[in-house]
């Protein structure tokens, strides 16, 4: 069992390489780069490998990195037109976003007030920024609002994955390397570009420029790069700070605030209280002010800089370049200054924003939370507005794991809330309900929606997911006339719906659209940890979309495999679903056949702006949204596929795919409806090419074994071999011959297909630092199953030799299946096996 365990870990290991380009979804702690995203929030611990920017929130949009790695995102000008708000958490993908390119690997905002808002987006293909023109990247670079990706590209000779952090705030840009070196694109000022610049030369917004120190010597070994409007801070691996920008103070008892073109040192808090654990600043426009805070590992916190609005959180208004630390409130007085803070877990001041500096901690006393700074909107959740340190009243009981300051708002993740806890303004989407209300909620509410932020660790806490692809605007609002298959965990909980019953049905997990209204729906579930049990909620808008495209269609038992539909022949299910997909391959939608074998899409056609070929694809489960889908699944219960059909005068029972074209939908006219997509099925053994018995892959003295059994063929031709990790996406490996004369048989015929995983790599090209890397991650054995890796298409590339956990990178999952293929190319599929060790 361990040469099997080894050796599919090391094919799994692989194949992950290779599926990256055709899958959005990571996993939350992904090896890529250097990053460590668990190391976040309340469980953060050194700052070597710190991730900031699990939740990233600018004036009234945010972005998070969800437990499963996608990179969800709502609030105003997120959508992909840069002008239109998304209203709830929304994948990042290229359904969402078309035209992306690439896996998404970050993201950050930066905005200023009502004013400017953009979101920018880094993916294995480079960069990408949508909304407010100018608002992070300049003008000159990207002067529209549409999702895009920038032609300027990555600074030289850094790759997507050497970038560790990227930080934006109101009109620049900053990414740290995994190799600790900085660059900086900016519309602010010379001076926060780091390399010496001064005044406005000619194209200097243009480029990116390698931070340099003041002597003219790159600055190194930076871990973290954090800042506000006009200024910039980092962090090194030695403990070392460094500031540079428009408005500067160096911590060394200053009197006034400078511009600083070059990385300058500043002088640290202290050099008793151990490591620095994190760094961070707030700034603002009106009166310019810049604030500096920085964490030790043993939680003891310092602020310098400006103080006009009490953001250094000492109760006093003095401004100057000398270390305070913030104190909590007397327990007598609360305008008094009390004990100082010296157990803080984490800090997120307001940096992505400069038109309210303030900041929120959090303590290791029960978690709590602390607040301070200027209050606009309710934006703190401090009822009384006092700028000096204090604690939010909704917040008193502590459990909070994680705290986004944003420009107008703040969230919470608590321990035993499955929604995040918001205060703010609340304005087009950016509380992540669903609606597009504007009003300001002054308390903390937990009427958001469900989610699990990477490094959060909640694990115990009910999510409300959908099982399949929705139908969706480009606002992220539901087609009336649609449904989702909802997937509430963990199981053993109650799912209903809350509020808006006139406008769907809840049935089997089914919630299908009746009307257009609000739509909650509920699910409550004992947690662990918790001593109540714990409710999520998921609010769905739905609105009648327009302008559409329909498709619908039938799945139907073709007794006599004709493809056509004939008295007597009735629609099926056969617990099947339909998905649309798009001409990149991604899910656009999937609905579930009812049970006479009828579906329908109706698909906003902001959905389908891409030019190319759509298509009709069958799975035997519900797929989601941007996931890749190349081909459709053998049906269950014995059935196979017997053609398709469009009409009366275009049947085609050479298609035994379960997938068919429905053309170009993206110049399809506003709110039309495709002709009908039919797809025959049977299980009569007269009727299908082949009848598959028995299938089974064991891996066996370092080899794979493959045996089938077919109990008749017709026409058929030979079988190709196919492998995957997760049983969805299959790449062939192999082909064997059929043994029946001229294809035909009526009786029982064994196959058997063999490869040898234990032999050299010599011929596959693969080079010599590849197989280095190799030894990193398995010893002799661990070879077994390189050579069936290669040539299931993967490609090897593990950047600079990382080593990759096994506990992350195991499923203890390998699937095949057997393709019969005719003379005439068409195919049909057998029941897809797991691959077990003898």
């Amino acid at each position: 069992m361990k040469t099997m365990r080894t050796a599919t870990l090391l094919l799994l290991t692989l194949i992950s390489v290779w599926s990256a380009n055709f899958s959005y979804g990571q996993a939350c702690y992904g090896t890529s780069g250097c990053q460590d995203y668990s190391n976040f929030g309340i469980n953060s611990s050194s700052a070597a490998t710190l991730e900031y920017d699990n939740f990233v929130s600018g004036f009234h949009q945010s972005v998070v990195r969800d437990a499963s790695g996608d990179l969800k995102i709502w609030g105003e000008r997120t959508a992909a037109n840069g002008t239109g708000n998304l209203l709830s958490p929304t994948i990042i993908n290229s359904v969402n976003f078309p035209g992306l390119t690439g896996t998404p690997l970050k993201a950050s905002i930066g905005s200023y007030y009502v004013n400017a808002f953009q979101n920018v987006l880094l993916t294995t293909d480079g960069l990408w920024a949508w909304g407010s023109a100018g608002g992070v990247i300049p003008n000159a670079l990207k002067s529209d609002s549409k999702f895009g990706k920038l032609s300027l590209g990555l600074p030289s000779g850094v790759s997507p994955s050497d970038v560790k952090m990227l930080f934006a705030t109101y009109q620049t840009l900053a990414i740290t390397t995994c190799s600790g070196g900085v660059w900086v694109l900016t519309n602010h000022t010379g001076a926060m570009r780091g390399d010496g610049t001064t005044g406005t030369p000619a194209n200097w917004n243009t480029t990116w420029a390698r931070v340099q120190k003041t002597d003219g010597t790159p600055l190194t070994n930076v871990v973290a790069t954090r800042g506000a409007w006009g200024v910039l801070m980092a962090l090194t691996s030695t403990g070392e700070i460094y500031t540079w920008g428009n408005r500067t103070w160096v911590g060394s008892g200053d009197h006034a605030a400078a511009s600083r073109a070059q990385a300058t040192l500043m002088q640290a808090p202290s050099t008793t209280n151990g490591p620095i654990k994190m760094i961070g600043a707030t700034a603002s426009v009106n009166a310019p002010q810049t604030t500096y805070y920085v964490l030790y590992e043993n939680g003891k916190l310092f602020s310098t800089g400006d103080n006009v609005s009490r953001q250094k959180g000492d109760f006093t208004v003095t401004s100057n370049g000398t270390w305070v630390t913030p104190s909590y409130p007397s327990t007598t007085n609360a305008n008094v200054a009390g004990a100082p803070m010296d157990n803080i877990l984490w800090i997120s001041p307001n940096e992505h924003d400069p038109a309210y500096p303030c900041i929120n901690v959090i303590t290791s006393n029960n978690n709590r939370v602390f607040a301070w700074g200027i209050q606009n909107g309710g934006n703190l959740g401090r009822a009384d507005g006092a700028l000096n340190p204090g604690e939010p009243a909704d917040l008193i009981g502590g459990g909070i794991s994680v705290v986004e300051t944003g420009g107008h708002t703040t969230m919470v993740l608590n321990k035993c809330q499955a929604n995040f806890g918001y205060v703010g303004h609340k304005r087009a989407g950016s509380m992540g309900d669903g609606t597009s209300a504007d009003g300001y909620q002054n308390n903390y509410s937990y009427g958001t929606n469900g989610l699990k932020v990477c490094g959060a660790e909640q694990p115990n806490l009910p999510e409300i997911n959908l099982a399949n692809a929705p139908s969706v605007n480009s606002n992220g609002e539901y087609c009336r006339g649609t449904s989702v298959q909802l997937l509430p965990t963990p199981a053993g909980g109650t799912l209903a719906i809350k509020s808006g019953g006139a406008y769907a049905t809840l049935a089997d997990s089914i919630l299908s659209f009746t009307g257009n209204g609000l739509v909650t729906v509920s699910y409550t579930v004992t947690s662990a940890g918790c001593p109540n049990p714990v409710e999520v909620v998921r609010t769905f808008n739905v609105v009648t979309c327009t302008p559409i495209v329909t498709i619908s269609g039938k799945i139907w038992n073709d007794g006599n495999g004709n493809a056509k539909t004939e008295t007597g022949e009735n629609g099926i299910s056969n617990n099947m679903w339909a998905n649309l997909v798009g001409p990149d391959g991604a899910v656009i939608a999937s609905v579930k056949i009812n049970a006479d074998g009828t579906y329908t899409f109706i698909v906003s056609k902001s959905l389908l702006t891409e030019a190319g070929t759509y298509s009709v694809v069958l799975t035997n489960n519900s797929k989601q949204q941007g996931v890749q889908l190349q081909s459709a699944d053998a049906p269950a219960n014995g059935y196979g596929y017997t053609g398709t059909n469009r009409g009366t005068n275009n049947t085609d029972p050479a298609n035994r795919t379960g997938k068919s074209s429905v053309g170009d939908l993206s110049s399809a006219a506003d709110n039309s409806t495709v002709a009908n997509v039919n797809f025959g099925i049977s299980n009569d053994p007269l009727v299908l090419p082949v009848t598959f018995g028995g299938v089974s892959a064991k891996i066996i003295n370092g080899k794979l074994v493959v045996n089938w059994s077919t109990m008749s063929e017709t026409n058929n031709d030979h079988f190709d071999v196919e492998i995957s990790k997760d049983g969805t996406n299959f790449t062939k490996i192999g082909s064997v011959k059929s043994s029946a004369p001229n294809g035909i048989s009526t009786g029982t015929i064994d196959y058997k297909y063999e490869m040898d995983l234990s032999g050299g790599t010599g011929l596959l090209g693969i080079g010599i630092l590849a197989l280095g890397c190799l030894t990193l991650y398995f010893k002799r054995k661990g070879k077994v199953l390189f050579i069936l890796a290669m040539v299931v298409g993967s490609t090897l590339f593990i950047a600079g030799c990382k080593k990759v956990p096994a506990d992350r990178a195991y499923t203890g999952k390998l699937f095949l299946r057997i393709v019969q293929v005719d003379a005439d190319g068409t195919q049909s599929f057998s029941k897809i096996v797991k691959v077990t060790a003898d």
